[in-house]
């Protein structure tokens, strides 16, 4: 399935909010996540959108350069080893930054909590089994992250087994192959934690390319 195909998909989905009705609502619609580069090597996967209700309204990753999630993981790939300069640019220019260095973010849920921080953890599983499964397919990255250790967990779980973790793991859905590992978000004081996971992503891709 094209990526333009997933994403019509998914704004049209209401089996969640039928599902959890008064704890998620809209899904993202067609255009919210930008077109991915032609090559994704590292695929970082959130939660989900920020609540409907609140300060930052449904917003996300895509949305504002403020989005902490966004902040915090920009401020990371910007050091060593990694040294994209991300830091400091505007939202579209920060994307092209954060796609040329072959790197993409998408949900592993694709509904808006209604109040909460996140959905419901059978939720994530739900949407991910349906959803991210098919984006992970359509964009063959070399490797994932799922960010949020608490609330991502649940949709690495579901998707690749109870053995995935804070060590890279090798792993396989249909016809993909690639790493995959949880971190915490990089933000809130765990930044050197999920710097060292994302660390060890990184040179086992390139020991890969090599």
């Amino acid at each position: 399935m094209t990526w333009s195909a997933i994403q019509s998909k998914i704004g049209a989905c209401s089996d969640c909010s039928h599902l959890w009705p008064g704890e998620v609502c809209r899904p993202l619609m067609p255009g919210e996540i930008p077109d991915p580069p032609s090559r994704v090597r590292l695929l970082f996967v959130g939660v989900a959108p920020t609540p409907e209700q609140g300060p930052d309204s449904g917003g996300h990753f895509y949305t504002s350069t403020s989005d902490k999630l966004r902040a915090g993981l920009f401020r990371l790939l910007a050091k060593p080893p990694f040294d994209v300069q991300l830091t400091g640019l505007d939202l579209r220019r920060g994307n092209v930054a954060f796609f040329d260095a072959s790197f993409f973010f998408v949900h592993a849920a694709k509904v808006r909590p209604v109040s909460a921080s996140s959905p419901p953890k059978a939720c994530v599983r739900f949407c991910a089994a349906k959803h991210l499964r098919e984006e992970i397919l359509a964009l063959r990255p070399s490797a994932i992250c799922f960010l949020g250790k608490g609330n991502a967990t649940p949709a690495a779980k579901e998707l690749f087994g109870d053995g995935v973790g804070a060590d890279p793991l090798e792993v396989a859905l249909e016809d993909w192959r690639g790493l995959v590992a949880v971190a915490s978000q990089p933000v809130r004081g765990h930044e050197a934690t999920t710097r060292t996971i994302v660390e060890r992503l990184d040179h086992l891709l390139r020991r890969e390319d090599l």
